[in-house]
């Protein structure tokens, strides 16, 4: 007994230390998208919100390419120009960011499962290192109708630059379809972020207007 309540004693100091901050986030953004023979193209513009979606934190364009190499098994690699700007200072950075993937998608009757694993170098912001980060994300969608496609997603991000998990998404949305070529995303997704000092709990809330060329 007295050894546990050593223990928790020195464990004090610890968790006081720690923090939990808590945000409310907004993504909004259009993704065009082409399809030559095999190949897939993207290009994408995003806008994204911070501080109780107060704040414009981020504007990012992303230009992608995905290949299909057999039924259901495809790879790619996208680039992507971020600009990120800071609350407290006013300022602001400009980095890039480029990743490889393999994805392999299957479908059942009206569901569709996939796996999509991507390698991700982002450039150094600010004061910090460049990151480098493998991303693993399990889906499951399920075709209502012509219109409604709702999913469930699950995501992990793994540093190489601190070697562990750092952080995870869930989210839960559904595809809307206009017509042959125009579609709406709306989604929610709960993200944690894990590092030494504290921990993040984000909720963000999406819409994302697509169209095929």
């Amino acid at each position: 007994m007295n050894r546990l309540i050593l223990i928790l004693l020195l464990s004090i100091p610890f968790i006081t230390n720690a923090q939990v901050v808590s945000d409310a986030k907004l993504w909004t953004g259009i993704t065009l998208n082409k399809k030559v023979d095999k190949f897939s193209f993207s290009f994408k513009n995003q806008a994204r919100f911070n501080e109780n979606m107060s704040h414009l934190y981020k504007v990012f364009t992303d230009i992608g390419a995905d290949y299909k190499i057999v039924k259901g098994l495809y790879v790619g690699a996208n680039y992507r120009f971020n600009r990120f700007n800071y609350y407290e200072t006013k300022n602001y950075e400009l980095y890039h960011r480029f990743s490889l993937g393999i994805a392999y998608k299957y479908k059942i009757e009206q569901f569709k499962f996939s796996v999509k694993n991507r390698l991700q170098h982002g450039t150094s912001k600010g004061n910090k290192n460049s990151t480098t980060f493998n991303r693993t994300k399990f889906v499951i969608a399920y075709k209502a109708n012509d219109q409604f496609t709702p999913y469930i997603s699950y995501e992990l991000f793994y540093s190489f630059n601190i070697k562990y998990i750092v952080a995870s998404r869930l989210a839960l949305g559904s595809k809307v379809k206009i017509n042959e070529n125009n579609s709406i995303k709306a989604y929610y997704f709960f993200g944690d972020s894990y590092n030494v000092n504290n921990i993040k709990h984000n909720h963000v809330w999406g819409v994302t207007y697509s169209i095929k060329l």
